[in-house]
């Protein structure tokens, strides 16, 4: 066969080695974008995980609002919590009443 001939017919195979090698090096470097780019697969993970621990410090702010808001009525409309916490805070005490305060013993010291 000559020369000819015979590089007319690999040229065929050639483009097509080529086109089949480009198109894997294609579809790696698609997959490795999909799993490591900055909108791969590995960050969607990462995010869907920040989603959640944000939505339940969300819900645990709501709870702690919710919380406050009542006490915040309570104090307004009934002098019970504020001589409460007027008890407890600052060791107040009505004029007809007689206040004790208790010493815990240190158990090191046996005082």
């Amino acid at each position: 066969m000559p020369p000819r001939e015979e590089a007319s017919r690999n040229e065929p195979r050639a483009r097509m080695r080529a086109w089949v090698l480009g198109t894997a090096i294609a579809l790696i470097a698609l997959a490795v974008g999909s799993v490591f780019g900055d909108r791969g697969i590995l960050n969607l993970l990462e995010k869907r995980r920040e989603v959640d621990a944000l939505r339940a410090e969300l819900e645990d702010l709501r709870a702690e609002n919710a919380r406050l808001a009542t006490q915040i009525a309570e104090l307004r409309t009934s002098p019970r919590p504020i001589e409460r916490i007027a008890r407890e805070k600052l060791g107040l005490a009505r004029a007809d009443e007689t206040v004790f305060f208790v010493r815990e013993e240190d158990a090191r010291h046996g005082r």
